[in-house]
């Protein structure tokens, strides 16, 4: 394994969504976000503080990614050290627009090479109860891009940063 420290780039982000076989895939993306969970501020201040004062309440978590609009075949999901094998993005996308499955995903950091166990991974493995579902995926066959917004399964555990490959 390559040393992971320094700085990288896009070009070694790799994302894997499961289709609906339940079969990862590598899709591929020109801009994503959403890697981390958002904490809203709840307000418990009193009229006599001097300054105000918060607590957190509880996470909240959707991905956005974009990318290029693509109908080619799926293909199976690359592995550690391997470059994405890109499955099209209208091919794995469409179908699981609105369906309330769980779905497991993985955002990949490759550092200054493709990604190996080992560095950085934000993700989640999907269960019964665990996962993400799209609930938004929007093609535009002018500029041959789509967008998709994905959201936390009602229940779902969090997404977590990682280091090993999410199943």
């Amino acid at each position: 394994m390559t040393a992971n420290t320094g700085r990288t780039s896009g070009k070694w982000i790799k994302w894997q969504l499961e289709d609906s076989a339940g079969t990862l895939r590598d899709l591929p993306i020109s801009s994503i976000n959403g890697l981390g969970l958002n904490y809203p501020e709840v307000d418990v201040s009193a009229i006599q503080d001097a300054v105000k004062g918060f607590l957190t309440g509880q996470p909240d978590y959707s991905l956005e990614v974009g990318g290029p609009f693509d109908t080619a075949a799926a293909q199976a999901a690359s592995g550690s050290g391997a470059v994405a094998a890109l499955s099209g993005s209208h091919t794995v996308l469409y179908p699981l627009n609105g369906v309330l499955t769980p779905l497991g995903f993985a955002i990949y950091l490759g550092i200054r090479h493709a990604w190996e166990t080992g560095e950085p991974v934000f993700g989640l493995a999907s269960s019964a109860a665990n996962g993400l579902i799209e609930v938004n995926y929007n093609p535009d066959f002018i500029n041959g891009t789509y967008t998709a917004t994905f959201r936390l399964y009602p229940g779902s555990a969090a997404p977590a940063w990682g280091t090993a490959a999410i199943t």
